[in-house]
């Protein structure tokens, strides 16, 4: 066995961990980073795929979330492309809804159609009721504590019960805070909508997430290392504190010695590097409740013509399809992800459960009869280029916990640390809640190491 030192080793290079390491290199800390895989920045990252530049899972970055804040004081200059326009397609047709109050306008929009759907019928019409919802919705925001485990879908409840726009505020709640709305608690909805008024505008990054995290990745390798085709085996554990990890390089294995450790590879998979028998029964209690990883049906469909929005440059939400409503057709806002005259179009299809195993070969059925009927020109010019199902017990689930129910960052292991999305703060969401966990962990390893 082999021995370095290092200040602190960080396990993982998805978003939480890529922040905590660049944050504390610009401390002055010696960083050694590992990665399991050949690639940098697990779900916020790319691959080459014939000839697509295809994400491993986030494929928007918010405009205003940690990521950017993240690249600014990184001095990462790294080109991204603002999808400048957001449609909503309801019963068939498209609807551009403008910058502004797009919430408001989505909730009249859906009144009116639903007014005149109901002259037609002759039927009893459901209203939305905009103005009550949307300042209950402002009061509840300023207030999110007081509702405790009430479900979103109960608050909304109360005010109107038309289908459609239950079926915004869930398209919503499952894309953005991985739990649908009557699984999720309304008071993290509350406290999300508080702290990020909703993640508005999004960007697309023309080279692709994995450039970023490269980019990221010089910062910690201007003081320390950066090591990619190198698990971790093992977080070697003596007297209560952590002073090592193991790791598998060029077929070796390496002991390394360190004075912390800070893990982006999932609660679970951290207490199997510490070993069961270093952690207490309390921390495994709560990391059975807490964590709740979120299944998904990644989609990527390549095609000869744009699919749809007619290569508009803006992102479309499809209502009332049986499981996809997020569509990202990303080659109408950066041509460069898609080789020419060819197009991309990445998209999220959830289940109905957020909690429970999905019959994948199921989900796939439904995810293919929706892109048949949603995207007429599908099986004439288009093809699947991937179709990934990811269960809950997938290495990359869609989130590994719902908003409300995250892992704290500390272990029981006082040197030890966890980032990532299953350690989201109140109100944070994606990718940049995952960079915002990195940026909480300084304040902690910088009280218990010094340099």
């Amino acid at each position: 066995m082999n021995e370095s030192a290092y200040d602190i080793v960080v396990i993982g290079s998805g978003m939480g961990g890529i922040a905590a390491a660049t944050l504390l290199s610009k401390k002055g800390y010696k960083i050694l980073l590992v990665e399991s895989k050949e690639r940098l920045g697990g779900r916020f990252s790319t691959i080459d795929y014939e000839g697509f530049k295809v994400p491993t899972g986030a494929s928007v970055i918010h405009t205003e979330g940690n990521v950017v804040r993240l690249m600014k004081e990184m001095g990462v200059n790294v080109e991204l492309r603002l999808a400048q326009r957001l449609f909503y397609r309801i019963d068939g047709k498209d609807y551009e809804l403008p910058r502004g109050s797009r919430l408001k306008m989505l909730l009249d929009l859906i009144d009116k159609l639903e007014i005149e759907k109901g002259k037609v019928a002759g039927s009893l019409i459901k209203e939305v009721a905009t103005r009550m919802v949307l300042g209950n919705l402002k009061t509840a925001i300023g207030g999110a504590e007081k509702y405790g485990f009430f479900t979103f879908r109960d608050w909304l409840l109360q005010f109107t019960d038309n289908e459609k726009a239950h079926e915004v505020f869930d398209q919503l709640c499952v894309s953005l805070l991985m739990a649908h709305a009557w699984e999720l608690p309304a008071s993290q909805f509350f406290l999300f909508m508080a702290k990020t008024g909703g993640m508005k505008d999004f960007y697309i990054a023309p080279t692709g997430t994995r450039r970023i995290v490269e980019e990221l990745a010089k910062v910690v390798a201007a003081r320390g290392a950066v090591w990619t085709n190198c698990p971790a085996k093992k977080i070697v554990v003596n007297k209560g504190k952590a002073t090592g990890v193991v790791v598998e390089k060029d077929g070796k294995e390496v002991e390394l010695s360190c004075q912390a450790v800070i893990s982006d590879v999932g609660p679970k998979k951290t207490v199997e590097l510490m070993g069961q028998g270093n952690v207490g029964g309390d921390y495994l209690k709560d990391m059975r409740v807490k964590l709740r990883p979120h299944p998904a049906v990644l989609i990527l469909v390549a095609s000869d013509k744009p699919l749809c929005l007619e290569g508009i440059p803006g992102l479309l939400t499809i209502m009332g399809a049986r499981r996809i409503a997020g569509t990202v057709p990303m080659s109408n806002i950066c041509p460069e992800l898609a080789p020419p005259g060819q197009h991309l179009l990445y998209m999220s299809a959830e289940p109905l459960s957020s909690l429970l195993p999905m019959d994948e070969e199921y989900e796939k059925q439904q995810c293919l009869l929706d892109l048949k009927e949603q995207f007429p020109d599908f099986e004439k010019h288009g093809r699947i280029l991937l179709m990934e199902p990811r269960n809950i017990g997938h290495e990359f689930p869609e989130c590994r916990t719902w908003n409300g129910y995250g892992m704290p960052l500390e272990t029981p292991i006082p040197n030890v640390f966890n980032v990532g999305d299953a350690c989201l703060g109140a109100g944070q969401a994606g990718s940049s809640g995952a960079t915002e966990s990195g940026y909480r962990v300084v304040d902690l390893v910088r009280k218990r190491v010094k340099v």
